[in-house]
């Protein structure tokens, strides 16, 4: 029996992937040549731009793979991004044909009991608010597969990017209007998440998503502190861990102890966001995390004006008061900021090339999944770089670059 060349190899994965009816496949292989071709890859490029597979599913199929195309009632179509605990897909659910987001714990955190109890709380807390700026969860559910069980959320699909992709996108500062709307809407879905008792604890650019029309969301509380929860105290004490946000962006009293704060914690994180929407910075651009800390606790930062001049001075004293180092000099909710702003904000839309912004996502995603197969023992790399696009530019002004974080 002749062997099968690689070609051949590749639709015969196809078929069996059930990405597409038996009807649908062998039409589309005939209509295209593919079996023609001695080339896999120059198949899979075909049937991409066809719209027949997503690159996603294309490099899936390329490495010679059919696990992770489907997850229980979900045809997974495109990976969106990868954070701390784990990867975001856009999928489909076969039986509604309704768009969504699955958030799926990753498998090297899949037995971690801290991380299990950390994507727990993040999907109660999710399930608890319905807000039009605050990122919808739906549903929280499990499914197996031969590593175990696999934990993974539901959630609303949003064709945005974050805030800090933003300024990288437009290599500068946002004008203050636009940025006085961006963080009135945060602060009003903030609000929401008070009142019901969580504090988002890591509030920053990165967890701020931003559509073409200049809605935002607010996403990932995966550190929200619920008040009363015994799970998290529970997850804090497996994980051995005080201190829980981002240096760049945390508060004070947060930094030194992540459960005894409240609501003006998230404010003081949004007046940082803020600052670095104006003037393209983090307020304590230090290089180690202490300094960083350091500089929450006991020094003010560079005046917004002095960096950005065209910022008025009104604006920029709402920008103090949010980031006052004592808790009781903020503004006492999210409310009465969205208040102080509301005259100073004006919405545009947003420019963005949001299939660029995705294959950047999705470069650093495959890296991170290729990593985990290999340490699964699984010997199979990724082949995003044979379906992917170019990056996006890196800042070239040192001072409208972004912090890290």
């Amino acid at each position: 029996m002749p062997e099968q060349s690689a070609t051949g190899g590749f639709l015969s994965l196809l078929e069996r992937s059930r990405l597409l009816s038996d009807h649908h496949c062998r039409q589309t292989v005939l209509r295209l040549g593919l079996r023609d071709l001695d080339d896999p890859l120059e198949a899979a490029r075909r049937l991409v731009a066809e719209g027949v597979l997503t690159r996603y599913q294309a490099n899936r199929l390329l490495e010679g793979r059919r696990r992770g195309l489907f997850l229980d009632d979900y045809k997974l179509l495109e990976i969106l991004g990868s954070g701390g605990m784990g990867y975001l897909y856009s999928a489909e659910e076969l039986s509604t044909g309704w768009k969504v987001a699955l958030k799926v714990l990753s498998d090297r955190h899949r037995n971690h009991k801290g991380m299990l109890t950390r994507f727990q709380l993040e999907a109660e807390a999710g399930l608890q608010l319905q807000h039009p700026n605050i990122l919808r969860t739906h549903a929280i559910k499990q499914s197996e597969d031969i590593y175990g069980m696999i934990h993974f959320m539901v959630m609303e699909l949003v064709r945005g990017v974050s805030l800090f992709e933003l300024l990288q996108i437009r290599r500068a500062v946002l004008p203050w209007p636009t940025a006085c709307d961006i963080v009135l809407q945060a602060a009003r879905g903030l609000h929401h998440a008070h009142e019901l008792g969580l504090v988002h604890r890591d509030v920053k650019p990165e967890n701020l998503l931003i559509r073409s029309d200049g809605l935002v969301k607010v996403l990932d509380f995966g550190l929200a502190m619920t008040r009363g929860s015994e799970a998290e105290f529970s997850a804090a004490t497996i994980m051995g861990q005080t201190c829980l946000g981002t240096a760049d962006y945390i508060a004070p009293e947060q930094s030194r102890d992540s459960f005894e704060v409240d609501r003006r914690a998230d404010i003081y994180s949004l007046g940082c966001t803020f600052y670095f929407l104006l003037t393209g910075r983090t307020p304590f651009p230090e290089e180690s995390v202490a300094k960083k800390l350091d500089g929450h606790r006991r020094r003010r930062p560079t005046p917004v004006r002095e960096i950005n001049k065209k910022v008025p001075e009104r604006l920029s004293k709402i920008i103090r008061k949010m980031m006052a180092r004592r808790p009781e000099n903020r503004f006492e909710t999210a409310e009465l900021l969205a208040k102080y702003l509301e005259p100073l904000a004006e919405r545009s839309p947003v420019d963005f090339d949001f299939e660029t912004v995705l294959a950047r996502r999705a470069r650093i995603a495959e890296k991170r999944l290729a990593s985990e197969s290999v340490l699964r023992g699984d010997s199979r790399t990724t082949g995003i770089s044979r379906l992917e696009v170019g990056a996006l530019p890196a800042l070239k002004n040192k001072d409208t670059q972004p912090g890290q974080s």
